[in-house]
This record gives structure tokens, C-alpha cells and sequence, in this order.
């Protein structure tokens, strides 16, 4: 039952967050996933200012979803505030910042 209760309170949460943001659901999604990445916070990068970044690129490259050159072009920008991360980190970030983007896993659109 505590489990219930601490996921509907992290639910409330996430919510407020998503509403106090300002950013889209999606990239409000890249935030709330990436919010506790250790290497992140190691390295001294927002996960806030990292999805508003990546909520910047989308709106520059509008069809990334459908043109391989801009999902190339995406994809090179979201690397460059992450240049800080390992070379392993760095990948699985823009990996997990563009399944978020373009295709709506790990929850971004709950």
C-alpha cells in the first residue's frame, strides 16, 4: 500500500513539475527521465537546460521524425552540451533524448 502511495505522490509530482516547466510533454519527458542521471549531475549538466535545449533543436528541425538529414542534424546538436560526459554517456543520453522526441518512449507522453 506504501507503494501506491509513493507512486501517486511522485505522480502529483511530476504533474506540477510538467506544468511549472513550461516545456512540452516531450520534453518535459526528457527532464523527468533524465532528472537523477548520476553521470549528468557529475558533469554539471541541467537536466532542465538539457530539455530545453533538445525542445529548441525539435523546433529547428520540425521533421526530424520523417527526414533522416534532420534527425542527423538533431542528433549531432544534442551532442554538443554533453561533451562533458564520457563517450558511453554522451550516446545513451542523445539515444534516450531522441526515443523521447521522436518517438514517445520511456513515458514521455504519460
Amino acid at each position: 500500500m506504501d507503494m501506491l502511495a509513493a507512486l501517486a505522490k511522485e505522480k502529483e509530482e511530476a504533474i506540477k513539475a510538467a506544468k511549472d516547466s513550461g516545456l512540452s510533454a516531450r520534453a518535459f519527458g526528457v527532464y523527468w527521465n533524465l532528472k537523477d542521471d548520476e553521470p549528468l549531475r557529475n558533469a554539471g549538466i541541467s537536466a532542465m537546460e538539457l530539455a530545453r535545449d533538445a525542445e529548441t533543436e525539435m523546433h529547428r528541425f520540425p521533421n526530424a521524425r520523417v527526414n533522416d538529414d534532420e534527425r542527423r542534424k538533431l542528433r549531432a546538436t544534442l551532442y554538443r552540451p554533453l561533451l562533458g560526459l564520457g563517450k558511453e554517456d554522451r550516446g545513451r543520453v542523445v539515444d534516450l533524448v531522441l526515443a523521447i522526441l521522436l518517438d514517445g518512449d520511456h513515458d514521455a507522453e504519460s
